[in-house]
């Protein structure tokens, strides 16, 4: 059959397309997910008692299912990346958590083990298909086509508006059960202001306004967030548009990190503070012959590219090529640069964040952010006040054990040496009873905060502690070495 044929007998409304969710279905919604969908699907199960399992990944989107009173319908769980919008839900116990990696997500369902569960309804979006009949997932590809091909059925959300990048990330449409079109996101002032009707808090609204005054003509930046943008902190839209300047202590950290990575070093950036200020900040300025090879980029990264500090020519593996599992993380400048540009590809995470592919790549340096570090050097970046869980492992152990397997490689793990205004240390004698260790000690290599370089490998419990409490903040020093030495 013609694809064209094919395409149109599958094109259905939302609400049509979600009556393919049946009651007790595993619903699998992924990172920069679908618009559309999941309002459809909210709908469709409340309105029709459909009760479901469902799992997301890294969400911006809230049709009702995170708040309270719906927990018997959505039993939900997130997987890789929890992140500040879905956080309540965790905190008040209406979701879960799975605990799982990028590279062996599929492992259990791959090699068919009896409490394998495959994903009853993947819901993505892609691209309009091309002239061959192909649809692709944009720049924020992730493991989309890794859920398409493995779930029983898969809808997709049509969408002119992502990105086309090149790589390895489009399947035919014959591999999509059921299609979806929707009219592209028109980011205008007017709609802008709509979104900003809702704030009732007065300075929060100068806030968002202040920002869209900032932004002036180019206000396509807010496709990254959308219409969620006031669902989070001003700050934070800021951070994520680009417009945040790095602070101090993320200076002095990226001075650190560029005494750290040699030439010719091919680089990870880990999402959040303080990885996602390095470009900006300087952390690479002066470098020659950079490569990248990363689960998400941060702001400046595909400048970098664009000007030859990262070029790719010293990688042992995919030499020339920026890879990714995503562009997630650029700046609407970054991903301008990156829109069909042959420098840059995305590939499947299964195959990007393997350690043996990491480590194929001589001299690679991770980088990745933590919240706490105890003096043993085992790295929490996952919860705070003990089980409080906050983010998710995302590709973090997979990028310090391939790191710590590639020749010349180094784990650095990034942080500022204070949190809540300085009034608690990051580096601490003993995590709190229930924190998740998300690198354990014996992958631990190196720790950066503004105050130095502390350098764990090789070294003892003893020799550890007394690294640590160097770059620990000078007010904390002091019960950090009694602390040491009761332990």
């Amino acid at each position: 059959m013609d694809w064209r044929e094919e395409y149109k007998r599958r094109l259905a409304s939302a609400e049509d397309a979600m009556k393919l969710v049946k009651a007790g279905d595993l619903v699998m919604i992924p990172i920069a997910g679908p618009r559309v969908l999941p309002g459809a699907l909210f709908r469709h199960c409340t309105e029709n008692g459909v009760a479901i399992d469902l799992r997301v990944a890294a969400p911006l989107t809230d049709p009702g299912w995170y708040r309270a009173g719906h927990e018997e319908t959505f039993r939900l769980e997130f997987e890789l990346f929890i992140g500040d919008f879905a956080r309540p839900a965790m905190d008040e116990g209406r979701a879960t958590y799975l605990p799982n990696l990028f590279s062996l997500n599929f492992k259990d369902i791959d090699e068919k083990r009896p409490e394998g569960r495959t994903v009853d309804v993947f819901l993505v979006s892609v691209t309009p298909p091309d002239e061959h009949g192909y649809v692709s997932f944009g720049a924020h590809n992730w493991n989309k086509r890794s859920h398409t091909r493995r779930a029983r059925t898969v809808v997709a959300e049509v969408d002119a508006g992502l990105r086309p990048v090149c790589g390895d990330n489009i399947v035919h449409v014959s591999e999509i059960d059921a299609f979806v079109e929707i009219p592209p996101v028109q980011i205008t002032r007017g709609l802008v202001e709509a979104w900003l009707r809702r704030v009732e808090d007065d300075s929060a609204r100068e806030a968002y306004m202040g920002i869209v005054d900032e932004l002036g003509e180019d206000l396509d930046r807010l496709i990254v967030v959308g219409p969620v943008m006031t669902r989070l902190p001003a700050a934070q839209v800021r951070r994520v548009l680009g417009l945040a300047q790095p602070p101090e202590d993320a200076r002095t950290i990226a001075g650190h990190v560029r005494e750290l990575v040699p030439d010719g070093a091919t680089i990870q950036i880990g999402a959040g503070e303080p990885s996602m200020y390095l470009a900006r900040a300087g952390a690479f300025e002066g470098k020659r012959d950079l490569g990248l090879h990363t689960e998400m980029a941060a702001p400046g990264i595909a400048r970098l590219v664009e000007c030859g500090v990262i070029n790719g020519a010293r990688k042992t593996l995919h030499p020339n090529l920026a890879i990714a599992s995503a562009w997630s993380g650029s700046d609407i400048e970054d991903l301008k640069i990156v829109t069909n540009n042959p420098k840059f590809e995305v590939r499947d995470p299964e195959c990007v964040l393997d350690v043996r592919t990491i480590a194929q790549n001589d001299n690679f340096y991770a980088m990745n952010n933590a919240l706490s570090v105890d003096l043993t050097g085992q790295i929490n970046a996952e919860s705070v006040f003990g089980s409080r869980m906050i983010n998710g492992t995302g590709g973090q152990p997979e990028f310090q054990i391939g790191a710590a397997l590639s020749r010349g490689g180094r784990g650095i793990t990034l942080l500022p040496s204070t949190a809540l205004d300085g009034a608690v240390s990051r580096v601490v004698a003993q995590h709190e009873a229930g924190s998740m260790i998300t690198v354990p000690r014996y992958f631990a290599d190196t720790v950066v905060t503004e105050y130095g370089i502390a350098r764990l490998w090789g070294k003892n419990h003893r020799q550890r502690a007394q690294e640590l409490i160097v770059v620990a903040h000078p007010d904390f020093r002091a019960e950090l070495k009694q602390a040491a030495k009761r332990l």
